[in-house]
């Protein structure tokens, strides 16, 4: 339940900070958020937030790379 309420706390930040236009920051906070909801999603088994999850966490990330210049 901890890890549910972190994640959507971080959620809210990420999407404020996203709608601000810090979209570094905001992408990556949103796919560390996909991380601490993934462990509440497998033990309910909610297949369905996985697999979104899954989905959004790479993109996430995959932004964020692209964002900061690294690759």
């Amino acid at each position: 339940m901890l890890m549910r309420c972190v994640a959507s706390a971080l959620f809210l930040v990420a999407h404020g900070l996203l709608v601000l236009e810090h979209i570094a920051i905001g992408t990556a906070l949103h796919g560390v958020a996909e991380l601490f909801l993934a462990p509440w999603a497998i033990r309910h088994r909610a297949w369905d937030i996985i697999i979104i999850g899954l989905i959004f966490c790479v993109f996430d990330l995959w932004g964020t790379v692209r964002l900061v210049g690294v690759a």
